[in-house]
């Protein structure tokens, strides 16, 4: 079974989307979309996403999902899948050079 593995970074970035979406839309509507973000990512260990065209070159192969307007980085090792980032889809792709 493949390990699922959130990075520090990953982590803090999807705590701060969580907490935006509180004060702007409120609990429920966080609970939703964290619920989905969870449960996409479980997911990895049976399905890959695709590459992401921006970080090709990268030494690790990262491969990204969509869960409502989020996309979740990551690469996949042997026995374990690493999420790198959480960023929303409309900000700048330049941002996922840092990964």
């Amino acid at each position: 079974m493949v390990k699922i593995i959130w990075t520090n970074r990953a982590f803090a970035q999807l705590e701060r989307t969580i907490n935006y979406i509180k004060e702007e839309r409120g609990v429920s509507y966080a609970s939703i979309v964290l619920d989905k973000i969870i449960k996409s990512t479980s997911l990895l260990s049976d399905q890959l996403g695709p590459h992401e065209p921006l970080l090709r070159h990268k030494k690790s192969e990262y491969r990204f999902l969509v869960a409502f307007a989020y996309k979740i980085i990551y690469r996949v090792g042997e026995d374990k899948v690493v999420i790198s980032r959480v960023l929303h889809t409309s900000q700048n792709p330049e941002k996922m050079k840092g990964v």
